[in-house]
């Protein structure tokens, strides 16, 4: 604690916690004083609950957990069951592929001597769905009547067998690989099941042997019978060859690529009569692909080669099967370590359940004790935590008055702060007009009250814009953009749009420690190149350097009251934006960079091309300016009206050279009066004596000493 109170130098020590503590009225339900004993008891009774709410929450868990071990367990179990009924299912595929593909051979030219062949798959197929435990609700996804239960898709195959003599081998195809399509599609849907997540892989080189084995029975079928009756009966049946012919050789490649444990079939040693089955069926399929698209002819049917192929395919077949068998016993494998898995976790569960039952009051033994000497030192922490929070608030807001917050940050965090380069800022100078003068007409106290009124002003004025102030010195304020906030090419338009509305703020609002009298100003911009940087460590000081510095400050001391003079760099960059109204003042003597081309900004206007109105024949008339030259024009009006003349005031819309033209036609109108009395002095012309001084030069609050007391007008020079 003591080292709380020592005091540092280092601005990094100002990075403190934002700990802090409510105590007493100020407390609510949640925060509550710590010093009495409601306050023990309710901290007690927190931190309590902040124990066993967690605690049970981990008992919910452990709870949650052995339920679902429970459920997972049973999920693998039901996976067995369906990855069991799978297996079956790929052994009935391959039945009714041997029923369609003997079908097909028995309505080819071979004819009746696959008839008791075909009699006896009929028996071993039936028998076979007969032998199932299980028939799954949703084989079919249309729920049709003969795939509801096992008996009655017997009974449909039984009416269609009725009907062989009188069917074609298209419909054969048909009927029977409809049936396959609807088991394979049962099978493709089993695997977007969560029960199957952890095997899919192997799951679905099963079902891509599956489709692959469905792919090499529909080409055995038409193979066979082309060999048999000489060539395909017509061009459907050729694309049907070959889709099936495709498809087998694409979905084995796809199952390869999902299990390891599937490998080339030229690797399983296939042979027949001591000649690879691979490279045989490649034969007939090329043999196919070359005069599959003949016309059918019976003189080159060759039912020995029929046999052939068939023999060889079949004995393809019944290597996928084999094939297929074993990744369904692989998968039945893995489901199982799977389910043994889950059955420790579920005693696991168990023993962590009781176990967080009986550490539940041991922690609350210990958390009880522990709050009591906590609560010791909460009354002290409480009111040193909320002093050092408030210091700590004043600390930083003066330190962000200072330099930037982001530099004051780094600062805080004790990060080094190197001087910065920004190519391109914009830095604004301004100073009072006649501040000599008014240091010695007012007080010291009064003269503090006046600046600070002004500079309150400035300061709200720079917090509603996008400006950073650096610093003010006497009468000299300096403000800048474009760092340390890069913001790209805007920096000169924020400083424009500043120095206008403080342009125009000045013109209207009046000082009480002034004697309700306008102050004007002298401001300078320029553009350029700068560094910035901390000076110093104890009254660290955020400066710039450079040489854009020291021009916007010649562009002050060098411009005029109430005028704002920059520099041609920041007057090529407000050009781009083409929304100011610009005057050229034409080359100046600035010291220490000899002449240089200068321009006054005078209002934010958008002409109708869009570009900057640069005039540079001179300065325009501004309302107090225009409101002076009507009323000296008055007395000249009622002499016109003395004469018979009816005289009109000049417009405020009027160009300077209308308003010169205006006043020599007044002239000429006034000279046979003025050469009557040619002894007498001339008659005063208010225009020459106006537009011959500068328009910063005219205006009817600027300050000179009043000469007297009783006139509320500051005099003209």
């Amino acid at each position: 604690m003591a080292d709380m109170y020592k005091s540092c130098s280092s601005i990094g020590s100002l990075a403190i916690s934002h700990t802090s503590f409510t105590g007493g009225k100020e407390a609510g339900v949640c925060q509550t004083s710590m010093v009495s004993d409601k306050g023990r008891k309710i901290q007690l009774l927190k931190m309590l609950c902040l124990t066993l709410v967690p605690t049970l929450g981990l008992w919910v868990f452990c709870a949650f957990q052995l339920t679902t071990e429970v459920n997972i367990r049973r999920n693998y179990e039901k996976s067995i069951e369906s990855l069991t009924f799978s297996i079956n299912v790929g052994k009935l595929i391959h039945h009714l592929q041997n029923e369609r593909d003997l079908s097909i051979l028995y309505l080819s030219a071979i004819g009746p001597e696959t008839k008791s062949f075909l009699l006896q798959e009929y028996t071993i197929t039936d028998e076979f769905i007969e032998s199932l435990q299980m028939w799954p609700g949703n084989l079919d996804r249309y729920n049709r009547p003969a795939f509801r239960s096992k008996n009655k898709l017997i009974a449909h195959l039984g009416r269609h067998r009725q009907n062989l003599d009188g069917s074609t081998i298209d419909q054969e195809h048909v009927f029977y690989s409809s049936i396959i399509d609807i088991i394979v599609h049962w099978g493709y849907e089993t695997i977007s099941e969560s029960k199957f997540a952890v095997i899919w892989k192997s799951f679905v080189a099963f079902q891509k042997i599956t489709v692959a084995k469905e792919n090499l029975g529909v080409e055995r079928a038409f193979g066979t019978m082309f060999f048999a009756s000489g060539g395909f009966e017509n061009h459907k049946q050729y694309e049907t060859y070959n889709i099936n012919s495709f498809g087998f050789q694409e979905n084995y490649v796809s199952a390869r690529m999902y299990s390891p444990h599937v490998g080339h079939l030229d690797l399983h040693g296939i042979e027949s009569f001591g000649i690879n089955v691979s490279v045989t069926i490649r034969n007939f399929r090329k043999y196919v692909k070359e005069f599959g698209e003949e016309e059918q002819d019976p003189a080159k049917a060759d039912i020995q080669k029929a046999r052939w192929h068939y023999d060889n395919v079949t004995k393809y077949l019944d290597t996928l099967l084999s094939l297929q068998t074993t990744l369904g016993y692989i998968c039945m494998s893995k489901l199982s370590t799977l389910a043994e898995r889950a059955k420790t976790g579920v005693f696991i569960n168990i023993f962590l359940l009781v176990f967080v039952l009986l550490s539940c009051s041991f922690l609350i033994f210990c958390v009880e004790n522990q709050t009591s000497n906590i609560q010791k030192f909460a009354g002290i922490l409480v009111d040193r935590t909320k002093e050092l929070n408030v210091e700590k608030k004043k600390t930083d807001s003066l330190l962000y008055q200072m330099i930037p917050k982001s530099v004051a940050k780094k600062l805080k965090r004790n990060d080094d702060i190197n001087a910065e380069y920004f190519k391109s800022v914009t830095v604004f100078f301004s100073d009072i007009e006649g501040f000599s003068y008014i240091t010695r007409s007012l007080s010291p106290l009064r003269l503090v009250e006046l600046l600070n009124v002004l500079y309150g002003a400035i300061d709200n004025l720079v917090d509603q814009k996008n400006l950073y102030k650096v610093e003010t010195i006497n009468d000299s304020y300096m403000i800048v953009s474009g760092l340390p906030k890069r913001n790209k090419d805007h920096h000169a338009s924020e400083i424009a749009d500043f120095a206008i509305a403080l342009q125009k703020m000045m013109m209207m609002k009046t000082f009480y420690e002034f004697g309700r009298r306008h102050i004007q100003l002298k401001i300078g911009i320029n553009s350029g190149s700068c560094m910035a940087g901390i000076v110093g460590s104890k009254l660290p000081r955020y400066c710039l350097f450079g040489d854009t510095i020291n021009v916007a400050s010649r562009m002050k001391s060098t411009g005029l009251r109430n005028q704002i003079h920059i520099s041609h760099s920041t007057y090529t960059l407000l050009a781009k934006t083409g929304k100011y109204t610009i005057l050229k003042r034409g080359i100046v003597n600035i010291k220490g960079k000899g002449e240089m081309p200068t321009y006054w900004l005078t209002d934010i206007v958008r002409s109708n091309s869009g570009s900057i109105d640069v005039d540079p024949n001179g300065s325009p008339v501004s309302n107090a300016s225009f409101e002076l030259i009507c009323e000296m024009l008055q007395n000249r009006c009622a002499l016109s009206r003395a004469l018979g003349m009816n005289p009109v005031l000049p417009c405020k819309t009027m160009s300077l050279t209308d308003i010169g033209k205006y006043v020599n036609t007044e002239n000429t109108n006034m000279a046979s009066v003025s050469t009557s009395r040619s002894d007498e002095t001339s008659p005063f012309n208010a225009f020459q004596t106006v537009m011959g001084r500068k328009k910063t030069e005219i205006c009817i609050d600027e300050f000179e000493p009043e000469k007297d007391s009783t006139d509320t007008r500051s005099s003209v020079p």
